[in-house]
């Protein structure tokens, strides 16, 4: 942990999830697909606390079983389907006076697959660099999914969004230098970084990301019902009780 500033953890989980209906504290392998992030981040031992954020009672009796901080049922205009997750973490930090002075921030997902192996690994490399830099899980792409190949649909037709980059691309994928996106099931930072999207961008874009490279079995998002079959096997293959 940081000597000089609070360290915490903040998960944001709404009730209301359309594709997956209750998913954040559904049965993932055993346990509350919850329970396994919150494990993780106290497994870490990083954070000074775990907060979490969320419109549900049912949501936040689970996370306060696993040691989560639950500071009240966020307002229900942040728990609308196009609510700005931005404002979420604002109206956290400024309920709980989090500011620049006092505490650094990680922001995660509910993905159980992400470990406390992971979490020290974002730690160290933004305590490294001072937290001045925003610190994010990352991938690389696939060459079949490289930038300049992205397409729109236009009258029927497939369009590149990117036609330069296909006109100066080479037909060996080996030759393209790597590219990699960035995932976001953890972002550090402070926490001005992350209550406002534009400012948010605007940093990311002009001081750049420092990157916590997430394995491949470890990268799912969980979507839909299929996309949690296929997660929970890949985790209890791999990683349950090993």
């Amino acid at each position: 942990m940081n000597n000089k500033f609070k360290t915490v953890a903040l998960i944001c989980c709404r009730g209301g999830s359309k594709g997956i209906p209750g998913k954040n504290i559904k049965d993932f392998a055993g346990k509350p697909m919850l329970g396994w992030i919150l494990e993780a981040a106290k497994a870490s031992g990083v954070f000074d606390d775990i907060i979490l954020s969320t419109d549900s009672e049912d949501i936040a009796a689970v996370g306060r079983s696993y040691g989560a901080t639950v500071p009240g049922l966020r307002p229900d205009y942040l728990a609308q389907d196009k609510s700005d997750q931005f404002d979420t973490h604002k109206y956290i930090f400024d309920l709980l006076g989090y500011t620049d002075d006092t505490h650094r921030i990680c922001i995660l997902t509910n993905n159980p697959l992400i470990n406390d192996e992971l979490l020290v690994q974002g730690f160290e490399a933004a305590k490294s660099a001072n937290f001045e830099r925003v610190v994010l899980d990352t991938v690389k792409v696939p060459g079949d999914y490289m930038f300049f190949r992205q397409c729109f649909e236009h009258d029927g037709l497939l369009r590149f969004h990117f036609p330069k980059g296909m006109l100066d691309s080479q037909i060996n994928r080996q030759t393209v230098a790597p590219t990699f996106t960035t995932i976001n099931n953890m972002r550090w930072g402070k926490p001005s970084y992350f209550t406002d999207y534009d400012s948010y961008k605007t940093e990311v874009t002009i001081n750049g990301v420092i990157p916590v490279p997430l394995p491949k079995l470890r990268n799912v998002d969980i979507d839909d019902i299929d996309d949690w079959k296929i997660a929970e096997a890949v985790f209890t293959t791999f990683f349950l009780n090993k």
